[in-house]
């Protein structure tokens, strides 16, 4: 939902742009003039009076009105503000400057810091509002999802009745360097709620959610690496279908899901007829060999005209390709042959693409489009759900009759957002069940035209590969209790979109939810996600030792972007640090986040040196984890870590004024050059103490101190 809200918000915007700025204002039948939203904005954002040139639109949009106020200059920059034509609500603005800025790596500005100055403008820009809501706490917003952006985001849901209402809410960006706000929208209907005293009890939820839902013992594909490994199936509990229970009624509100599966191909031909006269490399002698292998065009071409079921012999060939690049998970399969079919009829545009397994020969999808079918407007379905799925299970009978005899049929869902789009298509997809297991990732899906029945969108998923024992797996009831204990089963209202009545309000509906869309391994009891890998609850970082501290907004931002994690409530901030310490400090400072390798856990320091070693920080000799760091070892790491190590090594180039430089062995003056001369690390007094220790607080602001530099 909130990802339609920001398209309708851009939307919006765009529609707002285009309009001339002398449309009918003095017709504009809106409670508040155009003076009086210049003023509101003015007044609620602080706009300069000077400076700027101002322009204006009206418009209405799903039965409102608005006022959309643009002021804009060379060396300002621009500024978007949209308010209500009838409340004088202000529902957008947008701020942006030519000030060109480079981005560090850390912040000037903490999250809490920038949470203020978002809650100090709701409070001015919606006050009643705002006091509705509550924030969205995302714990995997830190350090992640904002890690590239100039911008802090944070998001206020609407709380209805004690429970969290999504789809109303508050959005606020405010820039991590200036504090300033950069965006704002407001998301916010009037509805009618049930009340929450009619709602079913929780346990009762629970037990339907059990019945018509719940974990499924099921196979799941999984690869170890990205690259090069090959893919196994593991056993694991998990949610096939996730779905609401309605809260008055008990019903398992499953969704019905209008989709086309979309694939691609491209890739070179083939140089058939041509002499190779140079020598070739056992790589390229081994892509020959296979390439021996694969059907030929004619023989792909003829595959699919007699598996379609439909004619294409008045359409033409347009595109025909060989792509054999799918050499990474999830996509690594034997290589492809695609086509495009189109058709010019009546000044209309119709197109058929279809692969085919260069190797096998199968048909591994096709897509029929065209106007006919695409547009649906004013037309009513002439098939029901179990003629088209009728349909559907012959094609499937002819076609690919082994694999779909070892299928169930599965209903496929879709969020709400898509009941109020009416689709072209009707989807029916078969996951193959081993064991009495479900194999979630051997599918095959077929789209049905509910207009007239035909078939127009086939694809087929399917890896053969060893299943695992059901041996020594956990219970469900174990594996319900795992689930429970690290999610939940909340209570919340949710709007339910007539898909027949696309311009017909929602009616909210109170609704209990899981919010466990991970896998429990079967075998383990561990939460993973949906590559194997285990999923680890972060939880916020609270240190009680450092209140107070001259580097405690240092040691809070290294804390915010994950820099320093650790499984006390206490940092120790006048210990010395030790080496295994710093060493994990920078690497999680210089490598982004999900970056492989990826430690097992923050105690996992053989990770840590590894990349270390690798990145050439530090020498195998050298390591040596709990030896206290001194501050000219400290300056040597971190200029090796900025990659001129080479050039602190040139001897005799480097001057230093510190009193104690004498101190200074001649193969670190030029680390300590350079890092004095970054201002990364500071001397004292006219002295740089290069055999002295460096505690731990002193070495998260030389961290977040190397953070802001430019060129990392």
């Amino acid at each position: 939902m909130k990802k339609f809200t920001s398209l309708v918000i851009v939307l919006v915007f765009l529609f707002a742009l285009m309009m001339p700025s002398n449309m009918a204002l003095a017709q504009a039948d809106t409670k508040i003039s155009l003076k009086q939203a210049i003023e509101i904005a003015k007044e609620k954002l602080d706009i300069s009076n000077s400076g700027y040139d101002f322009n204006s639109n009206y418009y209405e949009y799903n039965n409102k009105k608005f006022w959309n106020l643009m002021w804009s200059s060379s060396t300002k920059g621009d500024i978007s503000v949209t308010i209500d034509g009838d409340t004088g609500e202000i529902t957008n603005y947008y701020s942006w400057s030519p000030i060109a800025q480079e981005q560090p790596k850390i912040p000037k500005y903490t999250r809490d810091e920038a949470k203020k100055v978002a809650i100090e403008f709701l409070q001015k820009v919606a006050p009643e509002k705002f006091k509705q809501t509550k924030e969205q706490i995302n714990n995997n917003n830190y350090g992640y999802n904002e890690y590239y952006s100039y911008d802090y985001n944070f998001t206020f849901e609407r709380v209805v009745n004690g429970m969290p209402f999504p789809y109303n809410a508050l959005y606020v960006t405010v820039n991590k360097n200036t504090l300033k706000v950069t965006s704002y929208s407001l998301s916010w209907e009037d509805y009618s709620f049930p009340d929450p005293k009619a709602a079913i009890s929780k346990d009762e939820a629970i037990k339907i959610f059990k019945e018509k839902i719940g974990l499924k013992l099921q196979y799941n594909l999984v690869y170890n690496q990205v690259y090069g490994n090959e893919p196994q199936v593991i056993l694991v509990y998990g949610i096939y279908q996730n779905a609401p229970i309605d809260a008055i009624t008990g019903e398992a509100k499953t969704n019905e899901y209008y989709y086309i599966p979309m694939y691609g191909g491209g890739g070179g031909g083939s140089d058939a007829g041509r002499e190779i006269s140079q020598k070739l490399s056992p790589e390229e002698q081994k892509a020959i060999e296979a390439s021996e292998k694969y059907i030929s065009k004619d023989k792909a071409i003829e595959i699919v005209e007699k598996s379609l079921p439909f004619s294409i012999s008045d359409y033409k060939l347009t595109n025909a390709n060989l792509y054999t690049g799918y050499d990474y998970p999830p996509a690594k399969s034997n290589p492809v042959w695609s086509f495009n079919w189109t058709l010019n009829k009546e000044d209309k545009y119709y197109y058929v693409y279809a692969t085919v397994d260069a190797v096998t020969g199968e048909l591994k999808s096709f897509n029929k489009g065209s106007p006919d079918i695409d547009n649906v407007q004013g037309k009513q379905s002439s098939y029901t759900k179990e003629q088209m799925k009728k349909i559907a299970e012959e094609y499937l009978k002819k076609t690919v009759p082994d694999k779909f005899s070892k299928t169930e049929y599965q209903e496929v869902n879709l969020p709400e957002d898509s009941k109020m789009i009416k689709m072209p298509t009707y989807p029916f997809r078969y996951v193959e069940v081993a064991n009495g297991i479900l194999c979630s990732f051997n599918t095959i899906n077929v789209n049905v035209s509910p207009y007239t029945g035909e078939i127009v969108g086939y694809s087929i998923n399917w890896t053969s590969v060893k299943l695992p024992s059901l041996e020594n797996i956990i219970s469900l009831d174990e594996a319900y209790k795992i689930m429970f204990d690290n999610s939940e089963f909340i209570l919340t209202y949710i709007p339910d979109y007539d898909h027949k009545s696309p311009d017909k309000p929602p009616t909210i509906r109170l609704a209990y939810q899981s919010n466990f869309y991970n896998y429990i391994d079967a075998k383990t009891g561990q939460i993973i996600d949906s590559n194997g890998k285990p999923v680890v609850k972060k939880s916020e970082t609270i240190f009680t030792d450092i209140e107070g501290n001259w580097a405690e907004k240092d040691i809070k931002l290294l804390v915010q972007y994950g820099i320093i994690d650790t499984k006390e409530d206490k940092y120790y901030p006048d210990k010395n640090i030790l080496q295994k310490d710093f060493i994990k400090m920078l690497i999680k400072a210089i490598q982004p986040p999900y970056y492989d390798p990826i430690p097992k856990s923050p105690d996992d320091y053989d990770t840590y040196y590894s990349i270390a070693i690798n990145k050439k920080i530090i020498t195998e000799k050298e390591k040596n984890p709990d030896a206290i760091m001194t501050r000219q070892e400290v300056a040597k790491l971190l200029v090796k870590s900025l990659g001129v190590g080479y050039i602190a090594d040139i001897p005799n180039i480097y001057t230093i004024s510190f009193k104690d430089k004498d101190k200074i062995p001649n193969n670190m003056i030029g680390y300590v050059a350079i890092i004095t001369g970054l201002k990364i690390m500071n001397g004292s007094g006219g002295y740089f103490h290069p055999q002295g220790h460096l505690t731990r607080a002193q070495a998260a602001a030389v961290i977040v101190r190397y953070l802001h530099l430019d060129k990392i």
